[in-house]
């Protein structure tokens, strides 16, 4: 007999480790992807969460931050407009509150201060009085308007350049490169006056003694003039002046007019309309929760008698108008879409309209009618070329699509298509009304600003690349009005603040962090269990990043804390360079950070959450080369 010999146990050698890598997230923010498809545009890495990240062509780039430009008034209102002048040299940006515009081209003072002792108590002489200075102290140029939603055009005539600005609330304006006056019926006049007795009341009735006629005093001006509306017959030069409140002098001058009025019909005024816009040289208003627009009589005209355009036989739904602009598109053929009316109604309606205005019928065509969503405001809305993208209950939907799609087709053509989940829900959470829209051609940036219900919700921006169509978000910053001056975008939300955008390497003295989730992936073998071992973010920045990398199994969005802020040297900034030895203009030298860290968690679809926090006053400016880790996959149960 033989022994059998004794076989020993085989022992399965270990699995080897696999590498999975994620590419920076070129295709940027992607909601409404199916869960299971990690790419988002072909080959290109879309990204489940992208905040503070913007992506390009060729690389996610880590926004820059916001800094405290000017604070209107006392701080106590929010900011409800923001508009600008050009004119050759002479450029000024203005900002407003619900009942006042300021200049704020140039503010020394970005903040609101008192002086006050070491414990807190303002220093005073106990009657009020305090030793301080409001940032924009002096800056107010036109007061006492009322709902401050100001929309606002430029418009060249022969006579100068004009800002011409309705709000539905308030009396209009108009601005003339150096004063504004309220746009009203019969124009603003001046008078000047010597041998003062009384000062005037501004509001007060103004009548002169020996030619009787009478106005309203809309302002008094420095060196004896009196700003006037409301006139009947001629003041006479060397007549007494008095006013309904107790002011009295004596006219050195004949009234003569400031700028001119206009008149609307019956107990119509420009505070009635609610927008205003240019098309081939004529000023165009809408009236108000009304399907009226308005043209005026003569072209190149500023002053004169508006002519009514109902609208209520052409839309079939509806509403109210809500806003209007010149669309041109480029076309070859006669009667193409080229330099065409547009007018929008709260009902998503669109008419558009080709020729001169309604009254030359010889041009005057009306093209169509098209369905687009909802209109989200009447800033909802910028030019991209000669299209208009406009913000809608369905997405962000170019003109272009509209006349060729049907409603309900838009959403797929839609520039937000991308982010649709989560446009969608912000509309249901935070509101269909009073979204902002901006372009920013310099940062190549399309900037919408949802609405932040108060108390309820994060502000937040959804930014995209107006030359690739990736999407992002921007987290902190309240966006209620925006405007692009001289290349620089400025933005302004609750308690007067007004912002520089992505210029330093905070929020305002705050720290943000930027998030990146990759779409999950199942790496092909949906049915196995993948281990991490290891993982790294790859990125450049202009300092070693202080970052967490996280693995992420089976959609788990939950990115646990925050890194501390990566701390970046100031050589060569402004206020932390040593003189003889920083560069003026210098740049920090790029690091690349490359380090490995362990990673725990299992899952059948994975993805890394990578986080890098700014909070230094020089940016950070880090770039996502790629994410990667080992892991080892299990075997499929049954």
């Amino acid at each position: 007999m033989y022994a059998r010999p004794l076989l020993k146990p085989r022992i399965p050698s270990p699995r080897a480790s696999e590498v999975k890598k994620f590419d920076s997230p070129v295709a940027g923010w992607i909601s409404n992807r199916s869960l299971s498809s990690p790419m988002a545009l072909g080959d290109k890495q879309g990204a489940a969460i992208l905040d503070n990240w913007f992506p390009t062509a060729t690389t996610a780039i880590l926004r820059r931050g916001k800094e405290l430009y000017a604070t209107l008034g006392d701080g106590s209102e929010d900011v409800t407009a923001l508009f600008s002048y050009v004119n050759g040299a002479n450029r000024r940006l203005f900002a407003s509150t619900a009942m006042t515009i300021y200049d704020i081209t140039n503010v020394l003072v970005p903040y609101n201060w008192e002086l006050g002792t070491e414990d807190g108590d303002i220093i005073g002489d106990g009657l009020g009085n305090t030793i301080g200075q409001l940032s924009t102290e002096n800056l107010e140029v036109f007061e006492d308007a009322l709902g401050g939603n100001w929309v606002v055009v430029q418009f060249a005539t022969t006579g100068g350049i004009f800002l011409v600005g309705v709000n539905g609330e308030s009396d209009g304006f108009i601005y003339d490169g150096a004063s504004f006056y309220p746009y009203v019926e019969g124009g603003i006049s001046i008078i000047s006056y010597t041998t003062l007795v009384t000062p005037f009341t501004v509001g007060a009735t103004l009548t002169g003694a020996i030619s009787g006629a009478t106005a309203t005093i809309v302002s008094v001006e420095p060196g004896g003039a009196l700003t006037l509306k409301d006139v009947t017959g001629v003041f006479q030069s060397g007549e007494g002046l008095s006013d309904s409140s107790g002011g009295s002098a004596t006219s050195s001058s004949v009234d003569t007019v400031l700028a001119p009025g206009i008149t609307f019909p019956g107990s119509l005024t420009t505070a009635n309309m609610s927008y205003v816009f240019v098309f081939k040289n004529r000023l165009w208003f809408l009236e108000k929760d009304s399907l009226n627009a308005w043209y005026m009589d003569e072209i190149d005209a500023i002053g004169g008698a508006p002519v009514v355009y109902p609208l209520g036989g052409i839309v079939q739904r509806g509403g109210s108008l809500v806003w209007g602009a010149s669309w041109s598109l480029s076309s070859g053929a006669a009667g193409g879409l080229s330099d065409q009316l547009v007018m929008t109604t709260s009902e998503g309606e669109v008419a558009v309209f080709q020729g001169t205005f309604p009254e030359d019928t010889a041009s005057w065509l009306p093209v169509g009618v098209y369905r687009i969503g909802n209109p989200l405001g009447n800033k909802a809305f910028f030019r991209g070329g000669g299209d208009i993208a406009v913000a809608t209950t369905v997405g962000l939907i170019p003109l272009s699509k509209a006349i060729s799609l049907d409603v309900t087709a838009l959403s797929p053509a839609a520039v937000s298509y991308n982010i649709q989940d989560a446009w969608q829900e912000a509309i249901d959470t935070r509101g269909s009304a009073d979204w902002v829209c901006a372009l920013w051609p310099e940062r190549k940036m399309a900037v919408v600003s949802p609405p932040s219900p108060s108390g309820d919700y994060s502000p937040a921006l959804y930014v995209s690349n107006t030359d690739t169509g990736a999407w992002c978000r921007y987290t902190n910053w309240d966006a209620r009005a925006m405007e692009v001056f001289q290349g620089q975008l400025y933005f302004g939300g609750p308690g007067g603040k007004i912002y520089l955008a992505n210029v330093t390497g905070n929020d305002d003295s705050e720290t943000y962090t930027g998030i990146f989730l990759p779409l999950f992936d199942d790496m092909g073998s949906p049915s196995n269990l993948k281990v991490p071992k290891m993982g790294r973010a790859v990125a450049r920045a202009k300092a070693k990043l202080e970052y967490t990398l996280r693995f992420k199994g089976d959609f788990d969005q939950n990115l646990g804390a925050a890194p501390t802020a990566t701390p970046v040297a100031g050589d060569n900034s402004w206020g932390a360079g040593i003189w003889g030895q920083a560069v003026w203009g210098g740049t920090t030298a790029s690091e690349v950070t490359q380090s490995w860290k362990s990673l725990g968690g299992t899952g059948y679809s994975c993805s890394l959450a990578y986080q890098v926090t700014s909070g230094s006053p020089v940016p950070v400016d880090a770039e996502i080369v790629r994410l990667e880790f080992t892991y080892t996959t299990g075997e499929v149960l049954s």
